[in-house]
């Protein structure tokens, strides 16, 4: 049987499974993080329970940024004020939740996060003395790899759920329902993309979400990149982030029923570096999404130079499927994958939610207001 062939089959199979909203049986990804989510739920105390759990419905539930915690807190209980058996914990979720790939991306991020802080350490001394250098000097030191937010909405177990971990770079929305997983939106971004010196130099948190879309631009013909071409250089607020899901109207680029087939293959690789990174049940769910919903209604659209150390943006985009990939800088990146259709499980729980996002001003002011609180303390 070829790929395609097994990607139908398997369509066929979910669609009478219940990913379109009939009942179905338990994955084993559901299963697990069921598990996991209620061993960690155990393990806190009172106080730190009130902090993690909330009702499906909680508009919390769809507050995360890219931005540092001290400028965009988000709710939840920080791994930074649990003890090991309850970071422990959090992990075992993340391994439920996550793919091997999803897994490492993700604690690479977050590992970052240390060395991020580290690099920018040496201009510390300088941010003493005024009230900008104070904000930054609060943001600098609230990098690192405990600052990450975990939430639970519902109860896990007992109906529909879901979960969220989020912090500065890293985000992941994971819905329980009916035995199904969702696991939109999901957000990552690493910086520095690859670590230039020091023991870790050559190292990337994400090795191939830029690497997928030049392969994928470079195997187009001249005719097919004019198509695809928007832009010639990346504009600022492009990026499909938090508070901006209704954003995109409508498709743009080109259409991927023009890709011959070694094209589509490609297609399919850049797909999969990104579904590919929940766990084995929900991401084959959703390229059958993918699939019965048509490979050739997906449409790739490209900002900026076709370069590998330039600064380029890419969009896929369908009707189950938006991916973003957006290169900061040459050395700062961010992606994100989305279900237009069915983020935070909106489809199978039949309800709507309306994201949060602070603008720019907000986030400054959030800083100046964890400044005043260190200033207050005796």
């Amino acid at each position: 049987m070829s790929p395609r062939s097994c990607i139908s089959f398997l369509a066929i199979f979910v669609a009478t499974s219940g990913v379109g909203g009939l009942a179905a049986e338990p994955w084993q990804s559901a299963d697990r993080m069921t598990e996991s989510a209620s061993t960690l739920i155990a393990s806190l105390d009172a106080g730190q329970r009130e902090k993690v759990v909330f009702s499906l419905s909680d508009d919390g539930r769809t507050v995360w940024s890219n931005l540092p915690i001290a400028m965009a807190p988000t709710p939840g209980l920080l791994m930074a004020d649990m003890n090991d058996t309850q970071r422990k914990a959090v992990h075992d979720l993340l391994r439920a939740s996550l793919s091997s790939q999803g897994y490492a991306k993700f604690t690479s991020v977050m590992r970052l996060e240390e060395i991020l802080r580290e690099i920018e350490a040496p201009g510390r001394e300088s941010l003493a003395g005024d009230p900008e250098g104070a904000r930054r000097l609060y943001v600098l030191e609230s990098r690192g790899y405990a600052n990450y937010a975990i939430a639970l909405y519902g109860n896990p177990g007992s109906g529909d759920w879901g979960w969220k971990i989020a912090g500065h770079h890293a985000a992941m929305n994971f819905t329980v329902a009916e035995g199904r997983v969702g696991f939109t939106p999901t957000f990552l971004g690493s910086s520095p993309m690859v670590i230039e010196s020091g023991q870790y130099a050559g190292l990337a948190a994400l090795p191939h979400e830029g690497e997928r879309g030049i392969e994928l631009m470079r195997s187009l013909n001249a005719e097919q990149q004019q198509l695809a071409t928007l832009a010639s250089e990346v504009t600022d607020n492009i990026f499909e982030g938090p508070g901006r899901k209704a954003s995109l109207s409508k498709y743009e680029g080109l259409k991927a029923d023009s890709l011959n087939g070694s094209q589509v293959r490609l297609l399919h690789a850049l797909v999969d570096e990104y579904v590919r990174n929940a766990d084995f049940d929900a991401a084959e769910a959703h390229l059958a999404a993918i699939e019965a919903a048509g490979w050739d209604q997906l449409w790739f659209s490209w900002r900026g130079p076709i370069d590998p150390a330039g600064r380029f943006y890419y969009r896929v985009h369908g009707p189950r499927i938006l991916i973003e990939y957006n290169r900061q800088d040459e050395n700062h990146d961010h992606m994100i994958v989305r279900d237009p259709q069915n983020d935070y499980g909106e489809d199978w729980l039949g309800q709507h939610y309306e994201e949060h996002h602070p603008t720019m001003e907000e986030a400054i002011e959030n800083a100046q207001r964890g400044v005043d609180a260190l200033d207050a303390t005796p």
